[in-house]
């Protein structure tokens, strides 16, 4: 267990892309609707935040890990760094706790139908069913560097079911997320 443990807080990124593909990876984002993105060309990155148990170099590896994704992601989409002149400043926060679910079948335990006829039976000691995960969460926030204020917001969240995978093809893993992240990123323009 302890092991597992150490291994659920890798970090959101990383725990947020091995889970099992599908219903428990959840992306919701919001914008600002009076903000021109198009105006947006260059960028820079804030400062960022991660919640690991990692040791500090652990903890670096990852930090470098998200930056170099978030970096390629930004510049597929046509985006320059600029940490100088920047148009608009985008941060990461991300992390993940060990969460617990259990469960036990109302209608059935056991093979016994939960029925008056079956009320006799003593049914302490039957244990219910326990899942442990990582419950793992990315938020991106891009902030207007004229104004100061945020303008768009994704938030990124899924239930880790085996954190030793998230370890495997880490680079490609982080890739994926962000891309899914920012898929949104940035909202259509509508016409003036």
């Amino acid at each position: 267990m302890r092991t597992g443990l150490h291994c659920l807080a890798l970090g959101g990124v990383v725990l947020l892309l091995a889970a099992t593909p599908g219903c428990d990876q959840k992306i919701k984002s919001g914008y600002d609707k009076s903000n021109d993105f198009t105006r947006y060309k260059r960028y820079a990155i804030g400062k960022n935040f991660l919640l690991t148990r990692q040791r500090p170099e652990g903890q670096a590896h990852i930090d470098k890990v998200l930056v170099e994704s978030l970096n390629r992601q930004l510049q597929a989409k046509g985006f320059v760094l600029d940490e100088n002149r920047p148009d608009f400043r985008i941060k990461y926060e991300a992390g993940a706790l060990p969460e617990v679910e259990t469960s036990a079948q109302p209608q059935m335990l056991y093979g016994l139908p939960l029925d008056p006829i079956f009320a006799s039976i003593d049914l302490e000691g039957v244990p219910p069913a326990v899942w442990i995960y990582a419950l793992a969460k990315l938020k991106l926030t891009v902030t207007d560097v004229g104004t100061g204020k945020p303008v768009w917001t994704a938030l990124a969240s899924e239930k880790i079911r085996d954190p030793q995978k998230a370890l495997k093809d880490l680079n490609k893993k982080v890739d994926d997320l962000m891309a899914k992240t920012l898929k949104s990123f940035p909202p259509a323009s509508k016409p003036r």
